[in-house]
């Protein structure tokens, strides 16, 4: 579309939607109500765009933030925009399409709700801002907001964020190019390209640990969540206090972005996975006594995880790692989903997740803890491993779900003891269980 096209429909776009200029001279644009800015700091976010996608991305937003009510001011006509982008106002201004002005405490959950919106948009670097978990187009920072409604902010660039400013963990998080040398790669344990897990060396604890990375657009689903988020997520539910403190689940040492990726560092566990031990046999040397306590541990750390409001939607023989004095660990919280925060992928609807034999896609949205199914499934694999090995055998990665169901009650033709039973038929409808009584 040429220029003088995308001038005209930008202007009755702004028109459509009440949103004029203060006066002539202004650059930017204001919608018809008050502004309700009361703090003189404080987190701003913006929006970028190019010339091309300009209209695409006010019509979108304009469409959101009926909704949301956000207070906002937006670039007044597309030549204003070009003189933007050029650095004609200023190299901090370039990128600076949309800036919004939410109220100080949701400035978090505006970022997450802007990130998955606008997850697939080009926009003009911010300068002065930071990229929101390597999101193209929004961007953020800390700074004056009521000199910025009607004039150009002259940016400080030595202000950070006050004590009593919401905290954003996006903020905290390290930009490298490439891997700090405080970690050296020993061993490849799985690549796939835009993704992968090492072993390596925390040369400063001289410690060996996991090393998890994800690119941007990886694995991504309908509703724009990628694998460089899930990371990100992990991460913030293993910062929780509540798991930080447990040695139940994996301590995490370090969270930063590596180039156009998510890297994630956590400590490497002496033991071997319950999948290892199953499929060398070992678990079946274990008395019944020794799995059901197993299961009790794996029951008190999903109960912990469902009590703070969090659901590990992976739970698997594959996830759970036994150390040499029987203690078992939670690790790859990749598909845990919390109801706030980080973790709740701004409550967007998201893909059923799970390992083969251990979910069922079907109720995960209608369950309130779908990893209660996973927990039965897993008691009844604890009981007889015979059936995980004969299972796991027929199934690879183009294995059809309904194939799996028949899998399964092929090899799970066994009755479960009767008080084992009635335990794993509550789990599978999701119900809550304490313990099991050995």
């Amino acid at each position: 579309m040429k220029k003088l096209s995308l001038s005209k429909e930008y202007d009755l776009l702004l028109k459509q939607n009440n949103i004029c200029r203060l006066n002539s001279s202004d650059i930017w644009a204001y919608p018809n109500f008050p502004h309700q800015i009361v703090n003189n700091y404080g987190w701003k976010i913006h929006i970028s765009a190019v010339l091309t996608n300009a209209i695409d991305i006010a019509q979108r937003f304009f469409n959101l933030n009926r909704k949301k009510c956000w207070d906002f001011k937006i670039i007044a006509s597309i030549s204003e925009l070009e003189r933007l982008n050029l650095g004609y106002y200023g190299n901090s201004q370039v990128g600076k399409f949309i800036t919004i002005y939410h109220k100080p405490q949701n400035v978090l959950e505006t970022l997450e709700i802007l990130h998955y919106y606008f997850h697939n948009e080009i926009g003009i670097a911010v300068g002065s801002d930071k990229s929101y978990k390597l999101n193209s187009n929004i961007y953020y920072r800390f700074g004056t907001l009521l000199s910025d409604i009607k004039n150009i902010d002259h940016r400080d660039k030595t202000l950070h964020p006050f004590k009593d400013a919401q905290k954003i963990p996006d903020y905290d998080l390290q930009h490298y190019h490439k891997l700090p040398s405080r970690y050296l790669i020993l061993k490849v344990l799985k690549h796939l390209g835009p993704s992968g897990v090492f072993l390596g060396l925390d040369v400063k604890f001289m410690k060996k640990v996991i090393i998890r990375y994800a690119c941007k657009y990886f694995n991504i689903e309908s509703s724009n969540i990628d694998e460089a988020d899930r990371l990100l997520s992990s991460s913030n539910i293993l910062n929780t206090n509540e798991i930080l403190k447990d040695s139940g689940f994996e301590n995490i040492i370090d969270t930063f972005y590596l180039d156009n990726s998510v890297v994630i560092v956590t400590e490497f566990i002496e033991g071997e996975s319950l999948d290892e031990l199953a499929m060398s046999n070992k678990l079946s040397t274990l008395s019944l006594k020794e799995r059901l306590n197993i299961f009790n541990q794996i029951l008190f750390l999903i109960n912990k995880l469902n009590k703070l409001e969090i659901s590990f939607r992976d739970l698997s023989f594959s996830n759970v790692i036994l150390s040499q004095d029987k203690q078992a660990k939670i690790i790859d919280f990749n598909y845990a989903i919390s109801k706030s925060g980080i973790s709740c992928f701004a409550k967007n609807s998201i893909n059923p997740a799970g390992t083969y034999g251990f979910y069922n896609p079907y109720e995960q949205s209608i369950v309130e803890f779908p990893d209660r199914f996973s927990l039965a499934q897993f008691l009844y694999f604890l009981v007889y491993p015979d059936t995980y090995i004969s299972f796991m055998k027929n199934i690879d990665i183009d294995t059809s779900y309904s194939e799996i169901v028949s899998y399964l009650k092929k090899a799970q033709k066994k009755k479960l003891p009767k008080d084992l039973l009635n335990t794993y038929s509550k789990l599978i409808h999701g119900k809550y269980i304490d313990k099991l009584n050995l």
